[in-house]
């Protein structure tokens, strides 16, 4: 089922798996929050993490199961923006069971604002990936 990301003229499609209710949250607008970031967080850093590929995205999300997987949109504007914040692309770190298929976007938390407020302007959208 790997889509990937899915690059246009408009800008990339990733992924996020995460517990059902944060992805409910999620999907009615609730802003990322620094303080929830750090105290969900199972292994490494806090931030938030978007999947390149849609299959590493379910990963994640079945580890929180019961799980769900978004799709965020997000505009070039937005991935200049946010590259700018800190936000970086790098191959998603192998777990001890699983090796990935693709990468990873982390926008680390310092990053929170800018991404909450490009999703207020509509540079970032969100929707149910499956």
């Amino acid at each position: 089922m790997s889509s990937g990301a899915l690059p246009n003229n408009e800008g990339l499609t990733v992924f996020h798996g995460t517990d059902i209710e944060s992805a409910r949250r999620l999907l009615q607008g609730e802003p990322l929050n620094r303080e929830k970031a750090a105290a969900q967080k199972i292994a490494g850093p806090p931030g938030f993490f978007l999947a390149i590929e849609v299959d590493d995205a379910m990963f994640f999300a079945l580890r929180r199961a019961p799980g769900g997987i978004l799709a965020f949109r997000l505009s070039w504007y937005a991935i200049e923006q946010l590259q700018l914040a800190g936000m970086v692309r790098r191959q998603i770190p192998p777990g001890k069971t699983m090796r990935f298929i693709g990468e990873e976007l982390v926008l680390v938390l310092e990053a929170f604002e800018v991404f909450n407020r490009l999703r207020e302007m509509g540079e970032i959208s969100v929707t149910p990936a499956l």
